[in-house]
């Protein structure tokens, strides 16, 4: 779709999880899903892969001697268009929603976050959605908040959102 896996200025490698074997994943998905069983696992990934990219899909991370280092887990869904203020305007708009983020190391975490969000926002553009829900901002997300700051809709301090038009502008 958009990622075709070319190298970043950091030497990481973003690119679509295209395979039914989830084994490869297995590690960061149990670092994510720390109390759940592999079957679990297993199956939740077995629904995301199952689907078309134009409604789930994962990005993995890869540093250069191809070891996964990060994991991203999106679905596309329909948001109210005022994300930020209740409304009477019910239209919908597409949104691509980040489920999971994770990775495998605190020292690349920062980094791995802030690469995988911005390649959502291609995902975002190509398949025509106006907005990117952020998991809660934590202290993993600092590159993310600092380069976005002033774009971040916080919608009481439950979901945050990057309306697409405004972050492609930056």
């Amino acid at each position: 779709m958009v990622v075709n896996g070319k190298k970043s200025h950091t030497g990481l490698i973003i690119s679509n999880y295209d395979s039914d074997d989830i084994n490869p994943l297995l590690p960061l998905l149990s670092e994510e899903f720390p109390d759940w069983s592999i079957d679990k696992i297993k199956g939740y990934i077995g629904l995301v892969i199952k689907n078309k990219r134009d409604v789930a899909g994962i990005l993995v991370a890869k540093n250069e001697a191809y070891y996964n280092v990060g994991l991203l887990i999106y679905t596309i869904q329909q948001v109210q268009t005022k994300t930020n203020k209740e409304t009477e305007n019910k239209s919908l708009e597409n949104c691509v929603v980040i489920e999971n983020l994770v990775a495998s190391s605190p020292i690349l975490q920062k980094q791995v976050f802030l690469l995988m969000v911005e390649e959502v926002f291609k995902i975002a553009k190509n398949s025509s959605c106006k907005f990117i829900e952020l998991p809660r901002l934590d202290n993993g997300y600092m590159l993310v908040k600092d380069k976005y700051k002033t774009k971040i809709q916080n919608v009481n301090g439950f979901r945050t959102f990057l309306k697409v038009s405004d972050v492609l502008s930056v």
